[in-house]
């Protein structure tokens, strides 16, 4: 039985619409004060816009609150006041604006500007969550997996992680893959893991083709909250621009006994054993890029090369994954030292890692060698 794969699964706290994209999803007939608020705030006019909408919040419109309560969060022509916005904000939210009512639930499940409690925070997700907000529905879920403020529920967390999901939320696609690695919920699946990871990485998500390139390993490390507007980190130095597909790069294509161009028939011809049962001679980081660029420009030489330093790990971290996928691309292109590496790795890769190469080839990406 594998051991049991970690993750501290972060909720979303990025704001789930912009002010004006608000103003459009509460869809309320613009009132006086309202349409000059929101004429001031298009221009940048932040203390025009405050004034404005607090003569419209005053008044009942529950635009103008939300609209109010997101400018006092983000500090938009006054100081950072996150008490002032739970005002609003709890406002808007008692109407059923349901960004509201995600912002609030954050709010009170961080502590900020009120007393934390998961508990109210856990209802505010589920009220703006029925009402189809995908960043609530997700938040839901994770409250779910990890028993905060409500009772533990592997059962309701898929289900708010699929209605996200199915709205395209990459971290709903990516906790789904979470949960069936893991087998919460329902028994250990690899290949339904490797699916949502899949789609994960489609959407731009770098956890995702992480997971997928180190067969899910690297859920064994703990992840931290993230900030409201988290950076991604690439998960591998792709050149911005490829070189063109023309063969290997200087430092891969001379004829020398440490860097042979492998795909030409005297290389397999060298010794008994196979060219990659030997590690190649260690390379330079540029010109390991190089290399990256040339694989993804879909020089065929140049990915089982990529392949064979992935399979021994001596210029970049080892990875079984990335070296058969590498060589299955190479081996679709015709090359025969990929096709043939590629039969030798595959009886080696565990469940798990033809699981994640499948996906990987599945969506065709060449984005991250």
């Amino acid at each position: 039985m594998g051991r049991m794969l970690l993750w501290v699964i972060p909720l979303s706290s990025r704001c789930v619409a912009s002010l004006l994209l608000t103003l459009l999803l509460v869809a309320l007939p613009l009132r006086a004060g309202l349409e000059e608020g929101l004429t001031a705030y298009r221009a940048g006019n932040f203390a025009v816009a405050l004034k404005e909408f607090r003569v419209a919040a005053q008044a009942g419109n529950r635009t103008a609150m939300v609209s109010l309560g997101f400018m006092y969060l983000r500090g938009e022509g006054v100081d950072v006041d996150p008490r002032e916005a739970s005002h609003w904000l709890q406002l808007a939210a008692e109407q059923g604006v349901a960004p509201a009512q995600h912002s609030l639930a954050l709010l009170y499940y961080e502590g900020r500007g009120v007393d934390r409690n998961a508990t109210v925070a856990a209802n505010y997700f589920e009220s703006a969550a029925l009402q189809g907000l995908a960043d609530a529905q997700y938040n839901l879920g994770v409250l779910y997996a990890r028993g905060d403020g409500v009772d533990k529920d592997w059962t309701l967390a898929r289900f708010w992680y699929q209605k996200a999901a199915e709205q395209n939320l990459s971290d709903a696609q990516l906790a789904l893959g979470v949960m069936a690695a893991n087998g919460h919920g329902a028994p250990r699946d690899y290949e339904e893991a490797a699916r949502w990871f899949g789609k994960a990485a489609a959407a731009g998500s770098s956890r995702a083709q992480r997971m997928l390139e180190t067969a899910f390993s690297d859920l064994a490390a703990t992840l931290p909250m993230p900030d409201p507007s988290p950076a991604s980190a690439n998960v591998a130095q792709t050149p911005t621009q490829a070189p063109p597909a023309t063969g290997l790069p200087a430092t891969h294509s001379d004829s020398s006994a440490n860097t042979p161009s492998i795909d030409l028939p005297s290389h397999q011809a060298a010794g008994p054993d196979p060219f990659w049962e030997n590690p190649p001679s260690p390379i330079s980081d540029r010109a390991f890029r190089d290399l990256q660029g040339y694989a993804v420009a879909g020089d065929a030489a140049a990915q089982v090369t990529l392949a064979w330093h992935y399979l021994h790990g001596e210029t970049a971290p080892q990875s079984m994954v990335r070296a058969y996928v590498w060589a299955e691309r190479a081996a679709r292109k015709g090359s025969t030292n990929g096709a043939s590496l590629a039969k030798a790795l595959r009886p080696r890769l565990t469940q798990r890692q033809q699981s994640a190469a499948k996906a990987i080839l599945d969506g065709n990406s060449q984005s991250s060698p």
